[in-house]
């Protein structure tokens, strides 16, 4: 039988749920185009709504490192898991940072033509670039949790979500 994965604290789960809402949130508002940001209240929104999502990743990824553990993964977990752990979480943070700071440049340019169009068009590929990736890391860590729960019963999955959910969910 293999090893029980520790249970994440209040803090690390709320900051996590807390920040899969806003990511929800982000893609689901999205712009239709560019020129939205015309109007200044819509860009301050953007621009605010960027500040948050990035201060929360950053505080997300300050607490995980210096005071929660960045994994619950059991310490009998194969190599390959802890890896391909690692290089999905990565590439959330990698992707959420890149998402924000490109969208924060995109409203940079926006406001300061000055910049150039060259570097407006440069942040708007990188931000749909960054946008497009996100979601298969957000799937592929879904899939790892899903596989923790249902393959190797490890209790990853509810290190980060509770037994709640699942005895709720069976009656």
């Amino acid at each position: 039988m293999a090893l029980q994965a520790q249970r994440h604290g209040f803090v690390t789960k709320g900051i996590h749920w807390v920040s899969a809402a806003l990511l929800g949130f982000g893609y689901l508002k999205g712009l239709d185009n560019v020129n939205q940001l015309a109007d200044p209240a819509l860009l301050q929104f953007e621009v605010t709504f960027a500040l948050i999502l990035g201060g929360l990743f950053l505080v997300r990824l300050l607490w995980t490192k210096a005071i929660a553990g960045s994994t619950r993964l059991p310490e009998d977990a194969p190599r390959w898991e802890q890896k391909a752990s690692g290089l999905v979480h990565a590439g959330l943070y990698a992707g959420v940072f890149a998402i924000v700071l490109s969208g924060l440049g995109i409203a940079l340019g926006y406001s300061v033509p000055v910049l150039g169009g060259l570097f407006l068009a440069a942040m708007l590929g990188a931000h749909e670039i960054a946008l497009a990736a996100l979601p298969l890391l957000l799937l592929a860590h879904i899939a790892g949790a899903l596989w923790h729960k249902l393959i190797r019963r490890d209790g990853v999955l509810e290190s980060m979500t509770g037994t709640w959910i699942f005895k709720a969910v069976r009656s």
